[in-house]
C-alpha cells in the first residue's frame, strides 16, 4: 500500500497520470529509442518533420522580404510615419492568431488534419503568388494596402497549420518518443528563424532578389503540401453527441467552449500554457530590445544584434539537445520551474552585466569585446533555459490532452502567446524609450524569476503535505489514540 501511495505521488508531482509514468519505465533496450536517432527513423515522423522544417523556413523568409518591400516603399515614396507603416505589417501578420487561433483549433479537430496541413501551404502559396501581382507602378496606398491584406491572408494560412502539426506528432511516435518528437521540432522551430530570418533570408535575397525569392518558396510550399499528403491517413475523431441539427456558428463556437473548459479543469495544462507563454513573450522580448541595448548598452552598432540573438538561438539548440536526458532523470515540472527561475537570473545578469563589469574591472570602463563576450554567453544559457521550459511544457500539452481535443489545446495556446507576444512587440521599445532598456529586462527578469522561485517552492510544500498524509495512515502506537493516562 506504501509504495502504490509513493508512486500515486510521485506521478502527481510530474503532472501526468500514474499510467502514462509506468508507460516511461522501460529497459535498457527500449531507452535506446527515445534518442532523437531513434525518432527521425520514423518515416513519417520524418517527413512532417522536414515539411515543418521547410515551410517554417519560407515563412520566415516571407517576413524578411514583406518588411523589406514595404520599408523600400516606404523610402521611395518618402512616407511620414515609417515606422509604423512598417510595424502595421507584423501587426497584419500576428492578428490572425488572435481572431482565428481558436476557430483552427475546432477545424484540426473536426477535419482530417493531413489534408488540412497541406491546404494549408497551398494557401501559402496562393498568398505569395498575390505578392508577386503587387506592381510599383501602383498607387502607394493600394501598394501598402495590398501587402497588408496578402501578410494577413498568409498569416491566416499559418494559423490552420500549427495547431494540426501539434496534434499530429502523437498519431505518428509513440508516447515514449514524444519528449525527443517536440525537441526536434523545438529545434527546427528555433532554426527556421535564424535562417529565414537572419541568415539564408537576408543572403538569397541580396544575391537573388525579392521576387525571385516569391517564386522559389512557392515551389517550396507546393513541396511541404506533397510531403503532408504522404502520411499516415489522419481520420476524423468521432462526434461524441449528435449535433447535426445545430446552426454551424452553434457548433463552432460548442467546440471552442469545450477546448476551453478541458483546459480550465486541469492545472497541468493551464501552467504548462502559462510557462510556454511567458517564455516566449520573453525570447521575444529580448529579441525585440536587442538592437537598443546592443547599442546603448554595449556600445555596438545595432547590425551586430546577432551577438546577442545568435548565442540565443544556439543556446536553444543545444537546450533540445540535452533537454530529454535530464528530464529523464528529473520531474518535468520540477525541470520547468527550476528552468524558469534560472532564465530569470540569466536575463537579470544580463541587463545588469555592463553595470556589474564596470564596478570591478579594475582600469576603469570595461572593454566592449568583454563585455559583448559575456553578453553572448549569458543570453546563450538563456537559450538553454527556454528551451529546458518550451520542450517539457509542450509535451504535457500533448500527453494530458484527448485524441478529439489536442488540436483545441494547441490553438488556445497559440491564441494566448501570440495574444501575450503583442507585448513586446508593441510596447517593449515604448517601454524602453521611456524608462531604460536596462530597467525594463530588470523588471521581466524579476517577474521570470519570481514565477520559478514560487512554483519551486509551492512543489515542495505540495510535496510535504502529500508525504504527511502518507505517515498519518501508517500504523501507529497507543499514543496515537489521545488516551489519557
Amino acid at each position: 500500500m506504501i509504495a502504490t501511495e509513493e508512486t500515486v505521488a510521485s506521478a502527481e508531482t510530474d503532472g501526468i497520470p500514474e499510467a502514462s509514468q509506468n508507460t516511461e519505465v522501460h529497459t535498457q533496450g527500449v531507452a535506446a529509442d527515445k534518442s532523437l536517432r531513434a525518432v527521425l527513423r520514423n518515416g513519417p515522423f520524418l517527413r512532417l518533420w522536414i515539411a515543418q522544417a521547410i515551410s517554417q523556413t519560407a515563412q520566415n523568409i516571407i517576413n524578411f522580404a514583406l518588411l523589406l518591400r514595404v520599408r523600400d516603399v516606404v523610402e521611395i515614396h518618402d512616407l511620414p510615419q515609417a515606422n509604423t507603416a512598417i510595424s502595421l505589417v507584423i501587426l497584419a501578420f500576428s492578428l490572425p492568431s488572435v481572431l482565428f487561433g481558436p476557430i483552427a483549433g475546432v477545424m484540426a479537430d473536426r477535419n482530417n488534419r493531413r489534408v488540412l496541413m497541406a491546404t494549408v501551404n497551398g494557401l501559402r502559396a496562393v498568398a505569395v503568388i498575390f505578392f508577386l501581382s503587387i506592381r510599383p507602378n501602383w498607387h502607394v496606398e493600394s501598394i501598402l494596402v495590398a501587402y497588408y491584406v496578402g501578410t494577413f491572408v498568409f498569416g491566416i494560412a499559418g494559423q490552420f497549420f500549427a495547431p494540426a502539426q501539434g496534434a499530429t506528432i502523437p498519431s505518428l511516435v509513440p508516447r515514449h518518443q514524444l519528449l525527443s518528437a517536440n525537441a526536434l521540432f523545438n529545434l527546427t522551430f528555433t532554426a527556421a528563424q535564424l535562417l529565414g530570418f537572419a541568415t539564408l533570408g537576408p543572403v538569397l535575397i541580396k544575391i537573388l532578389g525579392i521576387d525571385v525569392v516569391f517564386v522559389i518558396t512557392v515551389l517550396l510550399f507546393g513541396l511541404c503540401a506533397g510531403l503532408v499528403m504522404t502520411l499516415p491517413p489522419t481520420p476524423v475523431p468521432p462526434r461524441v453527441h449528435d449535433e447535426g441539427a445545430a446552426h454551424p456558428m452553434h457548433r463552432l463556437w460548442a467546440d471552442i467552449r469545450e477546448g476551453l473548459v478541458f483546459i480550465l479543469q486541469d492545472p497541468f495544462l493551464m501552467k504548462a500554457i502559462a510557462h510556454l507563454t511567458l517564455a516566449a513573450a520573453t525570447f521575444l522580448m529580448v529579441a525585440a530590445l536587442g538592437a537598443d541595448f546592443i547599442t546603448s548598452v554595449i556600445g555596438l552598432p545595432k547590425e551586430d544584434i546577432g551577438y546577442i540573438v545568435g548565442p540565443a538561438g544556439l543556446g536553444v539548440l543545444v537546450g533540445v539537445l540535452i533537454v530529454g536526458r535530464v528530464t529523464s532523470r528529473y520531474e518535468r515540472t520540477r525541470v520547468i520551474d527550476t528552468a524558469m527561475a534560472l532564465a530569470g537570473l540569466m536575463l537579470l545578469l544580463l541587463a545588469l552585466s555592463k553595470a556589474m563589469l564596470d564596478l570591478v574591472w579594475l582600469s576603469g570602463r570595461v572593454p566592449v569585446a568583454v563585455e559583448a563576450t559575456i553578453a553572448a554567453g549569458l543570453a546563450a544559457l538563456l537559450g538553454v533555459c527556454n528551451a529546458f521550459i518550451l520542450v517539457p511544457a509542450q509535451t504535457m500539452l500533448q500527453e494530458r490532452s484527448h485524441e478529439h481535443i489536442r488540436a483545441r489545446v494547441y490553438a488556445t495556446f497559440f491564441t494566448i502567446s501570440n495574444t501575450v507576444s503583442f507585448v513586446p512587440i508593441f510596447f517593449a521599445a515604448a517601454a524602453a524609450d521611456l524608462f531604460g532598456v536596462v530597467q525594463v529586462l530588470v523588471v521581466v527578469a524579476l517577474l521570470v524569476g519570481a514565477l520559478g522561485v514560487t512554483s519551486i517552492l509551492h512543489n515542495r510544500s505540495a510535496e510535504a503535505a502529500r508525504w504527511s498524509r502518507l505517515r498519518t495512515r501508517h500504523r501507529q502506537g497507543p499514543e496515537s489514540l489521545g488516551m489519557e493516562e
